[in-house]
């Protein structure tokens, strides 16, 4: 017999929700991906993007000999808004009083739902056309101009993609990834050895196949590759990646997305309350909700490339 008292009904909701919203992280990747950054109000303005000098040599016959020039830091911008996000679900007060365990489930695949609805915002982060990182630009742009020239993390070719078109991707985008600088002119992916690829589901065999290291025991290696990246990439696959593309991460660096959030996911119920609906309209109505956003945040540790 489930209590009528809706103290204690909304703990009980509340264990069901994060359960599997907590269950759900594990197949998760915008926690792997993203910087995760608690936020006090609802925008706030980050500061202060810009890179140090280099050190230079005082005395000798370096080319750098000489006074240092004192430089200015660049004082970039980033204005982030947290935004409301809600889901809902309504069940006759029949059903939810009589199947309360039914109703407990329920809440619970809201909260995986919610889980899932994290990674959904990061690829809409990655693909907008008006998000804009703190250089003003989205995160995939060819026109990434803070050190003085522009820097190009999107490349577009003809493909399949084959194993072989997969590498010869890969050596673009890391080539590409390795060579980025700051607006000092410092390459800033300088030690990185290993990333991660996310990839649609049509072409995550094709990839495993060309980077997984276990596959290079193969009696015949039927890949169409080198398998000179072996080993360097964790590879994910999600169907939330458009078809033919794949998002390239520098692992152990400031992510290229940021997320950002005011008031994390909770879920309320208005069973056994005074609300008119409860008890004018017989409806059980089951309500999660949380503020947050995701924002470009450094796009010198990412780069995409899309097979046409």
């Amino acid at each position: 017999m489930y209590p009528q008292n809706p103290e204690i009904l909304q703990g009980i909701y509340r264990a069901s929700f994060f359960d599997n919203f907590t269950s759900g992280q594990a197949a998760r990747f915008y926690s792997k991906l993203s910087k995760d950054v608690p936020q006090d109000t609802e925008t706030v303005t980050y500061t202060s993007f810009g890179s140090v000098p280099e050190p230079v040599q005082l005395s000798g016959t370096a080319t750098t000999a000489g006074v240092p020039m004192v430089k200015v830091l660049k004082d970039y911008k980033l204005a982030v808004s947290v935004k409301e996000h809600q889901v809902k679900v309504d069940m006759p007060r029949s059903v939810a009083e009589d199947n309360p365990a039914d109703a407990a489930g329920m809440v619970g695949k809201l909260g995986g739902k919610a889980s899932f609805y994290y990674d959904r915002l990061f690829i809409a982060c990655l693909t907008s056309s008006t998000l804009l990182g703190y250089d003003g630009k989205v995160v995939y742009s060819a026109t990434h101009a803070e050190s003085g020239a522009n820097q190009d993390n999107e490349h577009t070719t003809a493909g399949t993609p084959t194993g072989a078109e997969v590498e010869t991707a890969l050596t673009t985008g890391l080539g590409a990834l390795m060579g980025f600088t700051d607006d000092q002119l410092t390459p800033v992916n300088e030690g990185v050895t290993s990333f991660t690829l996310l990839v649609n589901p049509l072409q995550y065999f094709t990839y495993q196949s060309v980077l997984n290291p276990a596959l290079s025991n193969q009696s015949i290696d039927s890949s169409g590759g080198t398998g000179k990246f072996r080993g360097m990439f964790t590879v994910i696959s999600s169907a939330l990646v458009a078809s033919k593309t794949h998002y390239l991460f520098a692992n152990g660096v400031d992510p290229a997305v940021g997320f950002f959030h005011k008031t994390d996911w909770d879920v309320s119920s208005n069973m056994y309350t005074d609300s008119d609906l409860w008890k004018s309209s017989n409806i059980a109505r089951f309500t999660g909700y949380a503020r947050c956003a995701f924002y470009p945040w450094n796009w010198k540790s990412t780069t995409r490339y899309v097979f046409t």
